[in-house]
């Protein structure tokens, strides 16, 4: 049998794919609030078991559970491929900003929407199609396969790690492959070959006992100017983080590297469009890439204080947070990152609580010029002839687990549309994309089966 006879049963059967993802995006799994995760897990081991997966089943964990089922091929010798992915998301709030019901997965204009369809339900739902196709139209996986889907991956992965160290004979092989996030605004795959890490916290303070009359304001400290005086004193109006020595542990592109960002395409409007936003920060190409693939980054993601509900109500807050993240870039460590957080924000305030997420990512990488990522990239290729590399994803996913803790080359090749809207109300999957990432892992299947296993690494 042929790829192309694989491709025809992918074909074929688009219809209760389609249905089989409603399925899934229907079930909640929101690991920030617990929300229906176990019950997800329990679908995900049938849906294994159903595919024939041995050795299927749900890990407890401190936190959230883990689902892992493995295939092993007839072919002798034949490699190993993980298959990464998660099924929980983010919460779906704002609610009200929903044009469908986040939890009712619905079919507009050749899209599914609903909350997890393209964040990850979807995409790692494509790599368990493949196989079945492969099953289906040859009886057999020219490789041995496993997966390892994640329950918190929004909410972190805290115990991601230590179960790999403790699982690494079970979750042992050649090759790591994983499918987030969305596709360029070309609509064609950004093959990443790591992706940065994220260091989250937050700061607040407490400045008196009750909130009190806004008559009060210049006579006695208001939390909230304090912490918006803190973050202006810590990113400058370039962008660019004051922080003493944050950026000294920065690598700069390697040769290789920087001509990756000389083939990439950059198209300033269509960015825009993107992302809703009128204007780039970073408005040439080089500038743009190093930013999103090689330099970390300071995010306020929200902010509180006071009164902010309807009406008006004249009030000095009595206390304030603001949220953040760091994106570490390979070499950051975020232990160290951390402390000089904290010293900066005790030195402008010791009043100032910092209190870090106890379980930072790490950055991650695989070297491009392995044999293994030439193969995949093929791959994806035959797909999406204009598929590109990127030598990291600008977001943050666990790959430090197989690449630091397992030693294993891992990638990672979106699957979704460009504009999905991950993280966001009118989350969607183009169902093009859909069904087109399930022959991209048919076909890096197919074209790690068929290297030779000396060159493997």
């Amino acid at each position: 049998m042929s790829l192309a006879d694989v491709y025809a049963h992918l074909k074929a059967h688009e219809a209760e794919d389609l249905e089989l993802l409603k399925k899934l995006v229907a079930q909640p799994s929101v690991s920030a609030r617990n929300m229906g995760v176990t019950d997800c897990a329990e679908l995900l081991r049938g849906l294994l078991t159903g595919l024939g997966c041995t050795n299927v089943n749900v890990f407890s964990t401190p936190t959230k559970p883990l689902v892992f089922g493995e295939l092993r091929s007839k072919k002798p010798g034949a490699k190993t491929v993980l298959f990464y992915g998660h099924y929980d998301t983010q919460p779906p709030e704002p609610e009200e900003e929903w044009l469908t019901p986040p939890f009712e997965p619905t079919v507009k204009d050749g899209r599914l929407y609903g909350l997890g369809t393209a964040d990850n339900k979807g995409q790692f739902l494509a790599h368990i199609l493949a196989v079945r196709s492969w099953l289906a139209a040859a009886g057999d996986v020219p490789v041995s396969v496993k997966f390892i889907l994640d329950g918190e991956e929004e909410s972190g992965s805290p115990s991601l790690p230590d179960f790999v160290r403790a699982h690494r004979e079970l979750l042992a092989a050649d090759f790591v492959y994983n499918s987030d996030g969305p596709m360029n605004a070309g609509d064609f795959p950004e093959i990443k070959l790591g992706s940065r890490g994220d260091l989250s916290f937050e700061l607040s303070l407490t400045t008196a006992t009750h909130q009190n009359h806004s008559k009060t304001g210049q006579l006695i400290p208001n939390p909230a100017i304090e912490l918006c005086r803190l973050i202006a004193a810590i990113v400058d109006e370039n962008g660019r983080v004051t922080i003493p020595h944050f950026y000294d542990d920065v690598l700069q592109p390697t040769d290789y590297e920087s001509r990756i960002i000389d083939e990439l395409e950059f198209d300033a409007e269509a960015l825009k469009k993107i992302y809703g936003t009128k204007k780039l920060e970073k408005n040439d190409k080089q500038s743009y890439y190093r930013q999103l693939m090689f330099m970390p980054t300071f995010t306020i993601n929200g902010m509180s204080g006071g009164y902010t509900g309807p009406g008006h109500k004249t009030c000095v807050p009595h206390k304030a947070f603001v949220r953040c993240d760091v994106r570490l870039v390979l070499n950051m460590d975020p232990e160290k990152v951390a402390r000089q957080i904290t010293d900066f924000v005790h030195a402008f305030d010791p009043e100032i609580a910092v209190t870090f997420e106890p379980h930072p990512m790490l950055p991650s990488r695989t070297p491009a010029e392995l044999p293994v990522c030439q193969a995949v990239i093929g791959a994806v290729r035959s797909v999406y002839p204009k598929a590109v590399i990127h030598a990291s994803s600008g977001g943050s996913t666990p790959g430090y687990v197989w690449t630091d803790i397992m030693k294993t080359p891992c990638l990672l090749v979106p699957y979704g549309n460009a504009d999905q809207t991950n993280h966001s109300p009118n989350e969607n999957l183009r169902l093009d994309c859909y069904y087109n990432g399930a022959k991209v892992s048919a076909a890096v299947i197919d074209a790690v089966a068929n290297m030779d296993h000396t060159v493997f690494r």
